[in-house]
């Protein structure tokens, strides 16, 4: 991770459904950058007339250097290999020694929530390394993950009666399909794409909010998350295709046992395509 990174961190999203007791560490907060690329999105801000996709990619702008460094970062590789290799452990004969031998530890006959505290705590094993640190980047990846493999999973849980363990166990194993997978891939990078986002909205638009300002109100700025939201939603659908492809090349055409180094640079295409299509839909050509 890049020096003086801090200011990248992202309180973790308290309105989760994993209020069972997972831990999911500290969250270290720094100062705003005070780049000329900031002050640019400061501009867009205090300009009041507020285009999101240029909001959004002059946010992305002003977090390039640290974004250039995000796919090195252990703590998002290891979220990225997690997500591709625990639904296709669901897959396997023994689910939970399938799990440890990824380093993520269940208890038997392992509930969903089991699974994500398992998840959560291997990353926080890669992050507290010897040698190692933990990174701001680290800990939205770590977010982001949880909130993707526990949303796309309980979406997909059987309606018509009450799943247990197993059918948390098979609907998991779903995700190993490559069409899945990219449903789970663009939740992740949706989530990421998002905490970046919000992060610094969070941090400046209180300047904003008054009867001559952007929002006249807390729920204009409301308005304006949910807005910031479906444009990351909108942007990051093309990892959908991207993932799928990826995926069905290197597990089903290639017979790959996927790698740490192969992960990484999985994620760091997939970085490179979101800040292209930031920029893209930015741009004055763009519908």
């Amino acid at each position: 991770m890049i020096e003086n990174s801090n200011w990248l961190a992202c309180p973790l999203n308290k309105g989760t459904h994993l209020s069972a007791g997972a831990s999911m560490g500290h969250v270290r907060l720094g100062k705003l950058p005070t780049s000329r690329k900031w002050r640019d999105v400061v501009a867009y801000l205090a300009a009041r007339d507020v285009d999101v996709s240029g909001l959004a990619d002059a946010i992305f702008k002003a977090a390039q250097k640290a974004l250039k460094q995000t796919s090195k970062d252990p703590a998002f590789v290891e979220a990225c290999w997690l997500l591709i290799k625990i639904p296709q452990a669901a897959k396997s004969a023994d689910f939970v020694a399938a799990l440890k031998e990824l380093g993520v530890q269940v208890p038997a006959a392992p509930s969903l929530l089991d699974v994500v505290i398992g998840f959560d705590a291997a990353i926080e094993r890669v992050m507290r390394n010897p040698g190692g640190r933990a990174t701001d980047l680290g800990e939205m990846a770590r977010q982001a993950g949880i909130a993707a493999l526990y949303e796309v999973t309980l979406e997909r849980l059987p309606t018509l009666w009450k799943p247990g363990t197993a059918d948390e166990t098979t609907t998991l194993a779903t995700l190993a399909s490559p069409d899945k997978f990219g449903e789970l891939a663009q939740r992740f990078f949706t989530k990421l794409t998002e905490r970046n986002i919000l992060y610094y909205l969070d941090r400046e638009w209180p300047k904003h909010i008054g009867s001559d300002k952007l929002a006249h109100s807390l729920g204009d700025m409301s308005l304006l998350k949910d807005s910031v939201r479906r444009h990351c939603e909108e942007t990051t659908l093309i990892m959908r295709a991207f993932s799928k492809d990826w995926l069905a090349k290197n597990v089903y055409v290639n017979h790959r046992s996927i790698t740490h180094l192969q992960t990484r640079n999985f994620a760091s295409v997939a970085l490179k395509k979101i800040s292209a299509e930031l920029a893209e839909r930015a741009s004055p050509r763009a519908v």
